[in-house]
């Protein structure tokens, strides 16, 4: 994704036909560029993963955890491979509409327990508005580590 200079995305040229030029339409316009990599949470895939982290470098990682699910053993290697890699991590708890109460909070809680760890040395911080949002967009690279909870099918949390 491309921003230009007044924080606006730059649109693909839809009529165009070649991908390769609406890429370059959006690079040559574009002040700052946003790049998201999509790796596999499979343990299948685990080396597609690997090399998506050490391979292509990433600024940041976003570790999506199901609140009906838990945290899976998944779940705890992706993050130490980020841990590892000292890429700063943020966490988004998703289907929390669905979720019974005390599995999402123990879902939570065990977030919290891993991430302020002695291993991980990180200070999660739940998101509750944009304020909280704001801080931790200042503070990622220094050991903060935001938790989003949201729901795609309510909305809630997405804002």
């Amino acid at each position: 994704m491309g921003f230009d200079e007044d924080h606006k995305q730059v649109e693909l040229e839809r009529a165009n036909p070649n991908k390769n030029q609406s890429w370059a339409h959006v690079a040559n316009n574009s002040k700052n560029m946003i790049t998201f990599l999509d790796l596999c949470g499979h343990e299948k895939y685990l080396k597609t993963t690997m090399f998506g982290l050490v391979g292509l470098m990433p600024d940041y990682a976003m570790i999506v955890v199901g609140a009906n699910m838990g945290v899976s053993r998944m779940t705890k290697e992706h993050l130490g491979i980020t841990l590892a890699l000292k890429i700063p991590i943020f966490i988004v708890i998703t289907k929390i509409d669905i979720a019974p109460k005390p599995v999402y909070e123990e879902t939570l809680k065990t977030l919290k327990k891993i991430l302020n760890g002695q291993y991980a040395n990180k200070r999660a911080m739940v998101m509750k508005d944009k304020e909280d949002t704001s801080i931790c967009a200042k503070g990622i690279s220094a050991g903060l580590c935001p938790i989003f909870s949201i729901s795609n099918v309510t909305g809630e949390g997405t804002e």
